[in-house]
């Protein structure tokens, strides 16, 4: 993450909204956060923490957190804070509450958004949470990026799980945390093996014997089956004959019925035959006439209509053109006059005009004279600020003649503020050199104690444990023989004729050793042997004692050296320094003069900025005075302009009128001339639109008048030819009634109108000939087949018995070897399918014996913390790097089996030992490593260009000499590309930063932040 910007208003002691530009200070690579003790600094860091996650270390959601962290003073508070996440992504992150107006312990709920920078805009993002984006929990942020104050060595010190469940998050450890996988996998590996050896259960009968046996069983059944087929097959041909014979006796019996069927039906058939002839002899001579009677009856009633119709149109349109006729003949003399209306009412509309014009003639008159008078008010003003802006102009002159340049006021403030650093680097590494020189001396006083000899030591304490080492060798010989001896006596006085040797197994003992007893010996060995390693420990502890004094004095002589170095170029620094002062208007050795000459400066400074203001707001106003003319200036002209222009309407207006004069009007309101304009245009509409609609619709109507009389006369026409045509049809039917013997055409309609399908009757004749045809045919072709021959149905119903009785027996037979081959089939596939199981469940078994290993692998997060100590390992291998140097080789960090960080100590023999054992300065150096090296490993798994993290505080319990190296350190890392934030309340450490903002406390403004590179 990389900070961009900051505001905060109403938060703590922020009264006022201040604004942090942070591209300015990372900019730099170390950058510094400075001001007294409660000026606000860690609310900086505070207020980043809460807008991003919602927490806050001093406060929990129960301490009415809302309420407490609004300033006293304030009524709302505002957060507002945009980053860079390791995405490179923009976002912005605000938080916002307010105080009750009426209840001042009241607030309203803080509401937090997030944002992202798209498209030239902020877009809203659904959730307010800082983790997914920044790739940390809030507790991981504030131990990585944002250290709040007393938090720096929470990492150091956190237990082995703690710490482990804090690399898992920042390093995505979860992904080596496969122990669920893998159990479920084995889980499932268990369900298929119980579910194979409850589908192998019902196999334990499935063998290849069982098949052989089978197969023999269905190769038997079969030939039983061919022979039983062999004989039904015989008995069938002789009853398929037989029934072929029964068939064709039925079959003549049948079609003579048949046929005497067909010979009862024909009468009626012939009498159907002579009715259809009748019918289709009449419908030919009669049909087509008597449509064309009906057609023209018809068309001459639909022709007669239309007359008689169109008549009564006639008469109805005819009495309507008569009554419009008399209307227009009313409103012609009103038409006529209908141009003189219309002039007057154009007249009255430009006397409106006129007179309107007029009253707003008068109303800018009037305005213009009373701009006349302000515009001499304004032009007196304007003279009297230009007197005054020439009096501020001079005094102002003389102020900045007394000031000095402030270049020079700052760089002799920078020579007296590095004078006194040095000066107290200076008396630091005297008192440094006379606690190294104290510390010298005791050691010597304790070397001394040991009455060793100083320039051989220690060979004098090697020959002596060599001595110890001889003697220790010849007394444990010397015990081992006794022992031996000891053993032998032992077994010699266990040995028995006819008992087994428990060293050869013989029964027989001819020559058993006679030894003497070794115990008294073997007790003074054992105790010459405790003194000689009594002796050795105290030598060895000698030896370490003395070899860490002279470590010890080795380091203090070398601290003393160094810190003389220190101090002579310290010296040499300060007389470079004096030669440096080059200002004669002040003195070296007088501070105090020069800080009363700076705090003149600032009051003359106060006093030019004040005149200053003065001379800028006397300008602004007289400008606004002369601005002020001009304006009045150009709305004069403006008036004027439009005098002009509606004095020429008027006279435009005027000039057109037709009819009307304009005195007659001139002393009437508007209102009553617009009223007669608008009742004489009006009736003028009223008149002009009757009239046009009366015209319109009498010219109308004299064309239907016209077109109904043509239409009347056409339709008389043919109304006359349509009873012609009637005529004409009756004429030729009743000739045709006497052709065909017909007594009326009543005769006639009654054969026509009946009711049949003609079509239909006449086929159903067609088919009975046919069918009675067909059927005498079939009786004589079904006697030809039976000729000579003679069925026996007795024989034929026992034949039927005997082919039943056989077709049993195969239909038994078929079913058995079917069965029989059903199952052979069903053993032979069980088989295949039991060694196809058999395989699956050797494979599956070995593979849950393998998941069975990985589950104890992973179990309890084991694999994971394995990991975490390899992440851990090398997170303490990097942060060792400059750890080292720091401690000058002196200590180290490494991790114990339990994931918690031990430090290795090279003064005590390489010693492990709790980091809980480091001195203030030394934990705050083991940090700050830490820190760095897991920045390094974040920005590594981020791939992101640069990494950020702040300090809050640390530097009080480190020495200058230590201050001086993780000083070095910091700026070392900005071509690292890592940026260090760091607050303090310490002044003199802001020299060594080279960016830093300043945070002071105002009893009436609260907190103000303030750059030191404006």
């Amino acid at each position: 993450m990389l900070p961009l910007k900051l505001s905060i208003t109403g938060l703590y002691s922020y009264q006022k909204k201040q604004t942090i530009d942070f591209e300015e200070l990372t900019n730099a690579g170390l950058f510094g956060i400075f001001g007294a003790v409660g000026s606000g600094k860690s609310s900086v860091l505070e207020a980043i923490g809460f807008v991003l996650y919602g927490e806050t270390e001093r406060l929990n959601s129960r301490d009415k957190r809302s309420y407490n962290m609004l300033n006293l003073k304030s009524d709302k508070a505002n957060i507002e804070f945009e980053f860079q996440n390791f995405e490179e992504r923009k976002f912005k992150f605000v938080a916002d509450w307010k105080r009750n107006k009426k209840r001042f312990e009241e607030t309203t709920t803080i509401e937090r958004l997030a944002y992202e920078w798209k498209e030239e805009q902020w877009i809203p993002l659904t959730s307010a949470d800082a983790t997914s984006l920044i790739g940390l929990t809030y507790e991981n942020f504030r131990r990585t990026i944002i250290i709040p104050q007393g938090k720096f060595k929470e990492f150091l010190e956190l237990k082995g799980k703690d710490r482990s469940d804090m690399m898992k998050e920042i390093f995505h450890l979860q992904r080596f945390d496969l122990a669920s996988k893998v159990a479920t996998a084995h889980s499932s590996a268990r369900t298929q093996l119980d579910q194979l050896r409850g589908a192998l259960s019902g196999f334990e009968t499935i063998s290849k014997e069982s098949v052989a046996a089978l197969e023999v069983e269905v190769t038997e059944a079969n030939t039983y089956l061919q022979k039983s087929k062999t004989e039904l097959e015989l008995v069938q041909v002789e009853l398929q004959k037989m029934t072929v014979l029964k068939t064709n006796f039925e079959e003549v019996e049948k079609k003579k019925n048949q046929l005497a069927t067909f010979i009862e039906r024909k009468p009626e058939m012939e009498v159907l035959q002579g009715s259809i002839d009748l019918f289709e002899k009449t419908e030919k001579a009669f049909k087509q006439e008597l449509k064309e009677l009906d057609l023209a009856k018809s068309n001459y009633s639909k022709t007669k209509e239309k007359c008689i119709s169109l008549e009564k149109i006639k008469e109805d349109l005819d009495k309507n053109r008569r009554a419009n006729q008399a209307i227009l003949t009313e409103l012609q003399p009103l038409f006529d006059q209908l141009e003189p209306s219309k002039n007057k009412v154009s007249d009255l509309e430009s006397i409106e005009k006129s007179i309107a014009l007029q009253t707003e003639v008068a109303v800018l008159e009037k305005k213009a004279d009373a701009m006349e008078l302000s515009a001499v008010a304004i032009k007196q003003a304007a003279t009297d600020l230009k007197e005054k802006a020439e009096i501020i102009q001079t005094e102002l002159i003389n102020l900045k003649s007394k000031k000095i340049d402030g270049t020079v006021l700052l760089e002799v403030g920078n020579w007296f503020t590095k004078q006194e650093s040095i000066a107290e680097q200076i008396e630091v590494k005297h008192k440094r050199i006379l606690t190294i020189e104290k510390e010298l001396l005791a050691h010597k006083e304790q070397f001394e104690a040991m009455q060793l000899p100083k320039a051989n030591w220690k060979t004098v304490v090697l020959e002596k444990l060599e001595q110890l080492r001889k003697k220790f060798k010849t007394l444990q010989d010397a015990k081992t023989k006794l022992m031996v001896s000891k053993e032998l006596a032992d077994y010699a006085s266990k040995l028995h004729d006819g008992e087994n040797c428990p060293l050869c197994g013989s029964l027989e003992h001819p020559h058993v050793m006679h030894a003497e007893d070794v115990t008294g010996q073997l007790n003074a060995v054992e105790t010459a042997l405790k003194t000689v390693e009594t002796d050795g420990k105290e030598l060895n502890a000698i030896e370490k004692k003395a070899l860490k004094i002279e470590n010890d004095i080795a380091h203090a002589q070398e601290q003393l050296r160094l810190t003389f170095v220190d101090k002579e170029t310290l010296e040499s620094n300060s007389k470079m320094h004096l030669s440096k002062f080059v200002w004669e208007s002040f003195s070296a050795t007088d501070n105090a003069g020069f800080l009363a000459k700076k705090q003149e400066q600032q009051i003359i400074e106060k006093a030019i900025a004040a005149q200053e203001q003065q001379a800028t707001t006397t300008r602004s106003q007289q400008e606004q005075l002369l601005e002020e003319v001009k304006k009045q200036a150009d709305e004069k002209a403006t008036i004027a302009n439009q005098i002009a222009a509606k004095s020429g309407a008027i006279t435009n207006e005027l000039s057109q009128l037709k009819v009307l004069a304009f005195a007659e009007y001139e002393n009437n309101e508007i209102a009553l001339i617009r009223e007669e304009k608008e009742k004489l245009h009006q009736e003028n509409n009223r008149i002009a639109v009757e009239y046009k609609s009366k015209s319109d619709i009498l010219v109308q109507q004299n064309q239907e008048l016209a077109g109904h009389e043509a239409s009347y006369k056409i339709l008389t026409e043919q109304l006359v030819t349509a009873e012609q045509l009637v005529t004409d049809n009756q004429n030729k039917i009743i000739a045709l009634l006497q052709t065909h013997q017909f007594e009326s055409i009543d005769s006639v309609q009654a054969i026509l109108s009946k009711n049949w399908d003609i079509e239909a009757e006449k086929a159903k004749t067609k088919h009975f000939a046919i069918d009675m045809k067909v059927a005498e045919t079939a009786v004589a072709a079904a006697e030809k087949l039976v000729e000579n021959q003679s069925f026996d149905s007795k024989l034929f119903e026992e034949k039927k018995m005997v082919e039943a009785e056989r077709k049993t027996q195969f239909e038994a037979q078929v079913g058995k070897v079917s069965a029989l081959q059903a199952e052979l089939k069903r053993i032979q596939d069980s088989l295949l399918q039991k060694a196809e199981l058999l395989t699956q469940f050797d494979v599956l078994n070995m593979r849950y014996t393998n998941l069975g290993t990985l589950s104890n692998m992973f179990n309890a997060s084991g694999f994971v913390n394995y990991v975490s100590s390899i992440y851990l390992q090398n997170l303490a291998d990097v942060a060792n790097v400059r750890f080292h140097r720091m401690t000058k080789n002196q200590l180290s960090l490494t991790i114990n089996s339990s994931n918690e960080f031990e430090v290795i100590d090279y003064l005590n023999d390489g010693a492990s030992r709790s980091v809980k054992t480091l001195s203030g300065g030394q934990g705050f150096q083991a940090s700050l490593c830490l820190a760095l090296a897991l920045a390094e490993s974040v920005q590594s798994l981020n791939k992101n260009d640069k990494n950020f993290f702040f300090i809050d505080e640390g530097f009080g319990t480190q020495d200058p000499e230590s201050v001086a190296i993780v000083f070095e350190t910091l700026q070392s890392l900005y071509k690292e590309n890592r940026i260090v934030g760091i607050i303090s309340h310490v002044a003199e450490l802001q020299e060594r930063i080279p960016r830093s903002i300043n945070v002071v406390k105002d009893e009436e403004s609260g907190s103000v932040v303030s750059e030191s590179w404006g």
